[in-house]
């Protein structure tokens, strides 16, 4: 196994083109990071090298007055960040770790709480550049909000996993910082909170985001999160006292609920599954799986059940998704959790990913609800767009039904 790593795009095409040429399969990786076992399929990956697109790490053009920025794929999602937070903007995005690069979390659409109201990836992108399977940089969309010539082939690549083409370059529309972003935060000894936030949902109150999550304690921290000027907030907190009463504590961003570390904040924007992996002290192989359902399913979904075998649970109701983790290592046992998981998520368009867990598990165990609907199809698309088969990711390889 070895790993290619160039700044250069031309390198980058030649040496992929040449792979092309004899079928010789590789991975893409910005940091490596996401290559757990259950992507490689198995603990090391020695069958086939790298392609590390880490160097490809530059700004291509920033314009502040349009709010549009174009960076190459191998950029941090902080780095990114604090671009433009010097101008007084971000990207609305919710990378799970605070180094992961643009590409990766683009290749693998990872998204959070910011996803309610400021939307996710899809909203944001307006342009990309990548390198096909037939060697070739290909460019959809554009530079500008107004000219997305090529859009669908833009979404097409959103959560490919690296299996449809090496993407080098991103671009995105981006927002002004909030006004005055606050929370408001409040402990719950019970899933009570469900109904409340159903009501609020149907209130329409305009929040940027809504997160629970589970404690050492076994108890729930609430967070409502909001922006804008005084009067604005004061209505919007006037609105969630009328659900919520008296139970819930106001906080600017940057601020500490009760001494816990799980109020998202600034952590949003920047990667926020490292800190609570920390708190709750999750070993290096433990049960992390990421879920993705529609909101009714999540606001009746029986999570009390699961916090009574002392799982750990971050859920974004409105969206919606959760991400379920366990202490647990053993492959048996991470097993069983899958299966009652699968038991509880009724809806149909209800998907699983992993994120972290015994070097024996795969892609497999997901079954059905680890892949996309019209799995078929996106087989036949894989095949169609790398027809010398040298993009690897075991994604496209599953023997499912869908």
């Amino acid at each position: 196994m070895s790993t290619f790593e160039s700044a250069s795009l031309e390198e980058i095409q030649s040496w992929v083109s040449s792979r092309i040429e004899t079928k010789q399969e590789f991975r893409i990786c910005g940091k490596g990071s996401r290559f757990v076992s259950i992507y490689s399929g198995k603990s090391t990956d020695n069958s086939r090298d790298f392609l590390s697109l880490k160097n490809l790490n530059t700004t291509r053009f920033f314009d502040p007055e349009d709010m549009v920025v174009g960076v190459e794929s191998g950029m941090s999602v902080s780095t990114l960040q604090e671009m433009l937070a010097e101008r007084n903007m971000l990207l609305p995005v919710n990378p799970w770790f605070a180094d992961s690069s643009i590409g990766s979390v683009v290749a693998c659409n990872d998204f959070g709480p910011n996803r309610m109201n400021m939307g996710g990836l899809r909203d944001c992108i307006i342009g990309i550049e990548y390198i096909n399977g037939k060697g070739e940089i290909v460019h959809a969309g554009g530079k500008v909000v107004k000219n997305v010539s090529g859009y669908d082939l833009t979404r097409m690549m959103l959560g490919s996993q690296g299996g449809l083409g090496i993407i080098t370059a991103v671009n995105f529309k981006v927002m002004p910082k909030p006004v005055e972003a606050h929370g408001m935060f409040g402990i719950f000894n019970s899933e009570s909170w469900l109904s409340q936030v159903e009501e609020l949902h149907k209130r329409r109150i305009p929040l940027d985001w809504i997160q629970a999550v589970s404690t050492a304690d076994s108890n729930w921290i609430l967070g409502l999160g909001y922006s804008g000027n005084e009067p604005n907030r004061s209505r919007i907190e006037n609105e969630i006292s009328i659900v919520f009463g008296e139970n819930l504590t106001v906080l600017a961003d940057g601020e500490s609920f009760s001494g816990q570390k799980f109020t998202p904040g600034e952590n949003r924007f920047k990667g926020f599954l490292s800190g609570i992996h920390d708190v709750w002290e999750m070993p290096e192989s433990h049960f992390h799986v990421f879920a993705t359902a529609a909101t009714e399913n999540i606001l009746n979904f029986p999570f009390e059940l699961f916090r009574k075998e002392n799982f750990k649970m971050l859920i974004h109701p409105i969206g919606g998704d959760i991400h379920f983790m366990h202490k647990c290592c053993d492959r048996k046992e991470q097993l069983q959790y899958l299966e009652k998981i699968k038991s509880a998520l009724v809806h149909p368009d209800s998907k699983l990913r992993w994120v972290s867990a015994n070097a024996e598990n795969s892609l497999q165990d997901l079954g059905n609800f680890g892949v996309a609907s019209g799995y078929a199809l996106t087989q036949r698309l894989k095949r169609h767009l790398d027809p010398a088969g040298v993009f690897s990711s075991s994604y496209y390889d599953l023997e499912l039904d869908a």
